[in-house]
């Protein structure tokens, strides 16, 4: 054992950082000594470096390579004695704790901390600790079948392990440890279903590892049962605990905390709802204090888990968001996330988090109000909280992140173009949802569309004038039986966008020619609307909806007569 221990630390000296394969020590080491004699070893040696941690996972893997479990002439797998069976189940222990990312990926999520050279040197060691660590768990595999039940102790650590890399964007994944975990957990999730353990150990990983590490994070919005509390007192405004890093281990030390909720809540299936519902209320708690916390990457993993976490309840038809009181807990949690806009918060910061915090909030609604049962008070809920966050949130922060408003009569510029768009897109969704309800809205919508398509400069970022036009597509769908009464300035912004298109000398020409597509298909979406009035208090349209509907191509003509490159548009 000494000689594979000394042949495992030069191989990891001289090529740091890849795992060495092949060492003949550990035919003769396997030969002569038994599991538990292999455990005894690797529990005296000294862990407190890198280094030496390294050598015990890759002594252990080669050992266990080379291990023999089979009986004689391969007459089936060898029952391992008791004390080999508590050898194989604490190496299971042992590994899956150190597969876990360390401590030192918690920068990654500070927006106030430095990365420094020794930060980056402890990151990549936990990198290789952990490919090594998933490498060994798979090899461990092997005596699996000599364990009583072909089954180890504590599954659910083995599980919370594979879990950390199930999503390869995060900072600790590397291509190895996420191939590796994929086929931990391929292996291991259909094997546990099949035992009909698995909910058990997913039970155990939220009760035991997770919950303990929000303890000390409290939420008065909610009850400890996960309701809503209707009574609740405040917190402090400024608490000690706020500056205690031990008070949030979730984002001091355990930060694969989010990582393994999401891959557990993906796990659900619409056959699940009990499980699903058992869980629930150890799922909210923990969201919640993401999506409260002061780190923008915080808030935005938390409002991702809060999309992932309702959508189970949609697709098993749950009413446990009824139940429970919850969905005006989520909106009070999400809408303060929307004001995060520059100037106080970076662009790129800001995007990530209203990518997240929207689909949450228009989620929640979806699911609160427009469930298979669907009163018509339900109805009026899922309307009025629309139009609040088209009004309040939508068009504000676009008004907000653009240098005019509209009672300005000078030309808007758009110093965040991707946010902009972001926000164009975002209106169009809540537009295609409100539906007829677009109406109510039309004076603060076409203001937004009218001063994106005609500003000069748009053509400098096509993907905003594209937003643009599919938002006044979705106008004049869902708002048609008034749109007459703002053709001008629809028009307009159109007319304005083409000859913008017809002036720009650049290189893009597939991204101006699918733009000029958008405004010709739009054009004739509002073309269809005027030429077909809807009656809206009488049994017949207005004089005026008639008079428009007769003069339609007169005015498209005086148009195209008043500039010939309009032609394009109109044709």
């Amino acid at each position: 054992m000494d000689k594979l221990r000394k042949e495992a630390r030069e191989a990891l000296v001289q090529n740091p950082g890849k795992m060495p394969v092949g060492f003949f020590p550990a035919v003769a080491a396997a030969s002569k000594r038994d599991l538990a004699q292999l455990w005894q070893d690797v529990a005296a040696h000294d862990h407190s470096t890198h280094l030496n941690i390294c050598e015990s996972l890759v002594t252990v893997t080669s050992y266990i390579d080379y291990w023999d479990g089979m009986l004689p002439n391969d007459q089936g797998p060898r029952p391992l004695k008791p004390a080999e069976a508590k050898a194989v189940n604490s190496l299971f222990d042992w590994a899956s704790a150190a597969a876990l990312p360390s401590s030192d990926f918690a920068v990654d999520f500070d927006e106030t901390a430095e990365v420094s050279d020794d930060i980056i040197k402890a990151q990549n060691e936990s990198r290789f600790r952990s490919e090594l660590a998933l490498e060994l768990i798979l090899v461990l595999n092997k005596p699996l079948a000599g364990l009583p039940n072909g089954k180890p102790d504590n599954a659910a650590d083995i599980l919370l392990a594979g879990a950390c890399f199930a999503n390869e964007q995060d900072p600790w994944a590397t291509s190895e440890s996420y191939n590796a975990a994929s086929m931990l957990m391929n292996v291991w999730v259909q094997d546990t279903r099949r035992g009909n353990t698995f909910w058990p150990a997913i039970d155990f990983i939220l009760r035991n590892r997770i919950r303990p590490l929000f303890a000390k994070t409290k939420n008065p919005a909610i009850t400890s049962a996960g309701r809503k509390n209707f009574h609740p007192q405040a917190l402090p405004r400024f608490s000690t605990s706020d500056l205690d890093a031990s008070a949030k281990p979730w984002k001091t030390t355990d930060v694969y905390v989010a990582s393994v909720l999401s891959w557990i809540l993906s796990q659900y299936q619409p056959e699940d709802k009990t499980q699903f519902e058992a869980h629930f209320q150890l799922f909210v708690p923990t969201i919640l204090a993401m999506v409260d916390d002061n780190n923008i990457p915080f808030k935005t993993k938390g409002c991702a888990l809060l999309t992932q976490l309702l959508q189970p309840i949609q697709e098993s038809n749950s009413d446990i968001l009824r139940r429970t009181n919850l969905a005006s807990v989520f909106e009070d949690a999400v809408t303060p996330c929307l004001l995060s806009l520059p100037s106080i918060t970076p662009e790129d910061r800001s995007l990530d988090l209203l990518g997240a915090a929207y689909p949450a909030l228009l989620s929640t609604f979806k699911t609160a109000y427009k469930g298979p049962i669907q009163s018509e008070k339900d109805t009026e809920t899922y309307t009025s909280s629309l139009a609040k966050i088209l009004r309040s949130n939508l068009i504000s922060s676009f008004h907000h992140v653009s240098s005019s408003t509209p009672a300005s009569g000078s030309t808007a510029s758009f110093p965040h173009p991707r946010l902009s768009t972001f926000l164009l897109e975002k209106i169009t969704i809540v537009i295609n949802e409100l539906g007829i309800h677009t109406t109510k809205y039309l004076q603060e919508l076409i203001p937004v569309l009218f001063t994106t398509l005609s500003n000069p400069f748009g053509t400098a970022h096509t993907p905003l004038l594209l937003a643009a036009a599919a938002a006044t597509q979705a106008v004049i769908k869902n708002a048609h039986p008034r749109i007459w009464r703002w053709r001008g300035e629809i028009l307009s912004g159109l007319s304005s966008c083409w000859l913008h298109i017809a002036e720009d000398s650049r290189d893009s020409v597939a991204e101006l020619a699918n733009l000029k597509r958008e405004l010709q298909q739009t054009l004739q979406v509002l073309k269809l609307v005027l030429l077909n009035p809807v009656a809206i208090a009488a049994d017949v349209p207005e004089p005026e909806q008639v008079e428009v509907k007769e003069n339609v191509e007169r005015e498209f003509q005086k148009l195209v007569d008043a500039d010939a490159e309009l032609q394009g548009l109109f044709v």
